[in-house]
C-alpha cells in the first residue's frame, strides 16, 4: 500500500482555553490526542462533554498534505463539526467540482475546486494543489477513522449518521 499523502489527527480539549498564548505554547497541556491514548481520550471526552450534553466537542483537527500543514493549532473548534464539514466538501466537490465549508465557529474556510491538472485545496490562507482522487479517498478514510473511534468509545455524537454520509460520498467517488 502506498504511503498516505494526507496525515491527520484529532485531539479533544481537556479543559477550557482561557489564554490563547498559553494554549498555543503548550497545547499538550490542553489536548488529548484520540489515537495516542484512546482510553484516556475517551475518558476526557466523556468528562468534558457531559456538562454540555455533547453539543460542543471542542478540540483540534490537524491535517497535512504531503507534509504541508493545512489545519491545526492554534485553531480549535467542534471536532465533529469540522469532520462533518470536511466530508461535505468532498461530497460537493464530487457532485459539482467545487466544495466549500466554514469551520463551525472560526473564520476559516475550506475550499476544494477543480483546476487544470488536479484540484486546489484552500484552507484559510494556505492553498495547495492536490490529486483529487487520492485526497478525497484519504480524507474520507480519516473521517471514517474519527467517527469509528467515537462509536467504539461510546461518545454520543451520532456516528452512524456521519458514517452514512461518508459511505454516500464514497459512492459518488466510485462512479
Amino acid at each position: 500500500m502506498a504511503t498516505p499523502q494526507l496525515m491527520s489527527t484529532t485531539a479533544i480539549l481537556s479543559r477550557p482555553v482561557r489564554d490563547l498564548q498559553e494554549f498555543a505554547g503548550s497545547p499538550a497541556d490542553y489536548l488529548e490526542d484520540l489515537y495516542e491514548d484512546p482510553e484516556a481520550a475517551a475518558r476526557t471526552w466523556l468528562r468534558v462533554g457531559e456538562p454540555h450534553r455533547f453539543q460542543y466537542n471542542d478540540g483540534v483537527v490537524s491535517l497535512a498534505w504531503q507534509g504541508i500543514p493545512l489545519l491545526g493549532m492554534p485553531v480549535w473548534d467542534d471536532v465533529c463539526g469540522i469532520w462533518r464539514g470536511l466530508v461535505a466538501v468532498i461530497a460537493d466537490y464530487s457532485a459539482t467540482t467545487r466544495g466549500e465549508t466554514l469551520l463551525p465557529d472560526q473564520p476559516v474556510s475550506v475550499v476544494l475546486e477543480r483546476i487544470r491538472g488536479g484540484a486546489l485545496l484552500t484552507v484559510g490562507e494556505t492553498a495547495v494543489r492536490v490529486d483529487p482522487t487520492a485526497f478525497n479517498r484519504q480524507l474520507l478514510a480519516e473521517a471514517e477513522r474519527f467517527w469509528q473511534w467515537t462509536e467504539q468509545h461510546g461518545i454520543p455524537v451520532d456516528a452512524p449518521a456521519a458514517l452514512q454520509d461518508i459511505a454516500r460520498a464514497r459512492t459518488v467517488l466510485d462512479r
